[in-house]
């Protein structure tokens, strides 16, 4: 299991909202969370956006570093100039990379769900990038319109193409008839290490990671 730390400088907002969705959406990690400056409390608009998203904890709180010291971490993300800047040292050499977020505290809600989708394209593919180096990694996304798939590490974008090609063609042999009636679209965005493939429809994110699970042309990049 990889421990991930994730550093800013409350410990209330965007450390807590990266904590949860990486424990949530990241198999093989146990995040944690914490701030240079905590203060203690856990912004009541980024536990009401993590309830929404079905990820909040009430074990997640805000605490100092000194908390938690004591855990050899595999990685450590600041997510704030602050914590960037004041990053301590950690008792074994630890990776440490920054991504930053601008930070919601004081602003309405929807700022909350901006962060919060921000975190999921930006933060969670480059851990996963980070952990796993020359893999291919998946993660399956429900959104309002129906699922989005991040493919991050080694992956080719042509492959994920071909792949949705297969299936508008009925070439591919993965994804059962019922499924594929429910597509009303698919689109391949990104870059090569980097590719997103959104679906709508009425579709459940299970279905699609059956999909995946059977798909030739995805096992082949692993």
């Amino acid at each position: 299991m990889k421990k991930i730390l994730i550093l800013c400088t409350g410990n209330s907002c965007r450390s807590i909202i990266a904590e949860a969705l990486l424990n949530k959406y990241i198999d093989g990690v146990q995040a944690y969370s914490s701030g240079v400056q905590a203060s203690g409390r856990v912004n009541p608009n980024a536990k009401k956006v993590l309830e929404q998203e079905e990820a909040w904890l009430d074990s997640y709180h805000s605490k100092t570093l000194d908390k938690i010291m004591a855990i050899e971490f595999d990685l450590v993300v600041t997510v704030c100039d602050n914590a960037h800047e004041s990053c301590p040292l950690f008792p074994k050499k630890t990776d440490v990379i920054h991504i930053g977020f601008e930070d919601p505290d004081g602003k309405e809600f929807k700022a909350f769900e901006v962060t919060l989708n921000e975190i999921k394209e930006r933060l969670l593919p480059m851990v996963e990038k980070k952990l796993n180096g020359d893999k291919m990694n998946k993660n399956v996304f429900k959104t309002n319109e129906g699922v989005k798939i991040s493919f991050t590490g080694v992956v080719a974008k042509q492959n994920i193409i071909k792949m949705v090609e297969n299936c508008a063609t009925g070439q591919c042999e993965c994804m059962s008839d019922e499924t594929k009636k429910k597509i009303t679209n698919m689109q391949v965005t990104g870059v090569d290490g980097n590719v997103e493939l959104q679906l709508t429809g009425d579709i459940a994110k299970e279905e699609i990671e059956k999909a995946l699970a059977q798909s030739k042309v995805i096992n082949k990049e692993k």
